[in-house]
């Protein structure tokens, strides 16, 4: 079975969206780099290249001697002037590209790998490696590279350039730092550090209100700083009073301190707390009925701090979400251009897309509100359940569709949440960061060769049974009035005892089917722990099957390093409440 089969969900993904930038075939001569084993040539860094050049030169190194044998030396310009390689070059360097921008071509008997910014060249080594020769980086862990004595080159050039300048699947499989350079992916929390290009790094990252004006420091002395909520001045993790004059001036100031504080940040967040209570008094409230959303208070306030940053620091840019009792855009005023609205509807089905789902509607209209009134919309996104991070979401559809949409509507960042806790585990969590980092890339790519060929390379004689089981779950929300949300119970109706059932079948085939492959067997009993979660928290206390049930969820998660099942929560007490001990 297959996913696309179901209603053509994934289907959606396959338009193209960066005309001009996909392969194209030109005219030329062959270029033979190594045959039999043997190297033909040399990879050569240009002079005034990055430190993520330097990089692409080496994993190309790498890569070429894992699938030819044969190991390339890499020369700088001085070694190339001084004794002159005999066979063909790929030369690694800048050009004149936009920011993350490469092109990758064979000219004049050499292999040229051009790139913009800090990041261009090395995503031009990565695209000739992947686009071109079939290497694939699946997890941290597992990776495939085909095997190639021979290595020639046709006629080739290549141009490419992200769909979205930021980019951030945010699960703990996706931050590893080699990952996530391969991957194309330049998210805040991934360990991008300076010798692959560094990320888009923020300075303050989400929720700051209580940074920017301290409660503890400020509310004695002045308690009008603060949100009036019916009738009163509240002390502590509230919001702030955005037309207050001192409130303004205290916030640009920390500002100022954080960009001197952090001097190689880009973006700094100017957000609420993660809670409602905004303010409610008479300044706060005419703005807001002039703007006809509170929104309008908040984008107000972001403005004038972008506006003061501005003025010194052109290349920071200011960030604010779109979230809660800020969801909804304001009527008249509009983000500066340096300021980045995140839009986070933190309420939407996540087992459909923004344009597919009723329940979708005020998501959807909020999204294209934004989008007309701003160029820089960012987006964060929801894609795992946080309160059963273990817990299947059937939500690979809503993925495929809704990135290929958001960048139809306008935005230009993207933010997926998933389960971020050290140690990772989220029930699918590896499949979900490959397949958006991929989309984030090129959101044209067809979704289900993505899918597919993942399943593949994790799970081998397993896959088809995998398949079988997202096929199954997903068929499950394209049921009438089925939806799916990020703080589902374990009694959710796409999770019915049929659908367990069916699943412990699959799984038991896959086992079976992978019994002599050990990576891709620990692979499948990974993923069965998301199932096993769902019948263990299903189990009945009398049930005779819950305490083997719960000694083997509780070794699975000691295995593979689990430290929350549940946002927030240390798997210790999760680990407690289901001990054969525990009356629960």
């Amino acid at each position: 079975m297959n996913i696309v089969t179901r209603r053509g969900f994934l289907a959606r993904a396959g338009r193209l969206a960066l005309a001009g930038l996909a392969p194209r075939t030109v005219a030329g001569p062959k270029l033979t780099l190594v045959r039999e084993g043997h190297s033909h040539g040399a990879i050569l860094i240009e002079s005034g290249s990055p430190p993520a050049a330097e990089h692409g030169a080496q994993e190309l190194q790498h890569f070429l001697r894992e699938m030819s044998g044969a190991a390339l030396p890499i020369l700088v310009a001085a070694d190339a002037a001084r004794r002159p390689p005999s066979g063909p070059l790929i030369t690694v360097g800048v050009g004149p590209l936009r920011e993350e921008e490469y092109r990758v071509r064979v000219r004049l008997g050499r292999l040229e790998i051009k790139g913009g910014g800090k990041r261009g060249a090395l995503y031009g080594c990565y695209a000739l490696l992947e686009d071109v020769l079939g290497c694939r980086w699946y997890t941290s862990t597992i990776q495939h590279v085909p095997r190639r004595p021979t290595i020639v080159l046709g006629p080739l050039d290549i141009r490419g350039r992200p769909a979205f300048e930021y980019r951030e699947p945010y699960y703990a499989e996706a931050l590893d730092r080699d990952w996530a350079a391969r991957n194309r992916t330049n998210g805040n929390s991934q360990r991008l550090d300076a010798s692959v290009g560094g990320r888009v790094m923020y300075g303050r990252f989400v929720h700051t209100f209580n940074e920017l004006v301290p409660p503890d420091q400020y509310f004695d002395a002045h308690p009008e700083y603060f949100s009036l909520i019916d009738g009163q001045r509240r002390k502590g993790y509230y919001q702030l009073c955005l037309t207050n004059a001192d409130v303004l001036r205290l916030s640009t100031e920390k500002v100022r301190q954080w960009i001197r504080e952090n001097p190689e940040a880009t973006i700094f967040s100017v957000s609420q707390n993660d809670t409602y209570y905004n303010c409610q008094c008479d300044n706060c409230r005419a703005v807001e009925r002039e703007e006809g959303a509170p929104s309008g208070v908040l984008l107000r306030f972001v403005n004038a701090v972008a506006d003061a940053i501005g003025r010194d620091h052109p290349h920071v840019l200011i960030d604010t979400l779109a979230y809660q009792w800020s969801e909804d855009p304001p009527r008249h005023v509009r983000p500066r251009p340096n300021v980045r609205v995140r839009l986070a509807p933190i309420g939407a089905c996540v087992g459909h897309a923004f344009d597919g789902c009723e329940a979708n509607e005020h998501p959807y209209r909020n999204l294209r509100a934004w989008s007309a009134i701003t160029s820089q919309l960012y987006l964060w996104h929801y894609s795992t359940n946080f309160a059963h991070y273990l817990q299947p979401l059937p939500d690979l559809a809503e993925i495929a569709a809704d990135i290929p949409l958001v960048h139809r509507n306008g935005v230009v960042g993207l933010f997926y949440e998933g389960d971020y806790a050290p140690g990772g585990g989220g029930e699918m969590s590896a499949l979900k960061a490959y397949l958006m980092a991929k989309l984030m890339w090129d959101p044209g790519r067809p979704a289900v060769p993505i899918v597919s060929e993942f399943l593949e390379g994790v799970y081998g004689p397993g896959a088809p049974f995998l398949q079988q089981w997202l096929d199954l779950l997903q068929a499950q929300v394209r049921r009438p009035g089925v939806h799916a949300h990020i703080y589902d119970p374990p009694t959710a109706p796409y999770l019915s005892d049929a659908v367990l059932q069916q699943g412990a079948q699959l799984f038991d085939a896959a086992e079976r089917a992978t019994q002599s492959h050990p990576v891709a067997r620990d692979q499948v009993q990974r993923a069965r722990l998301a199932l096993e979660y769902v019948q263990l928290e299903r189990a009945a206390p009398t049930d005779p099957n819950r305490a083997a049930l719960a000694r083997r969820v509780a070794e699975k998660i000691g295995r593979y390093g689990i430290t929350q099942v549940r946002e927030g929560e240390p798997v210790e007490k999760y680990l407690a409440r289901i001990s054969p001990k525990s009356p629960a």
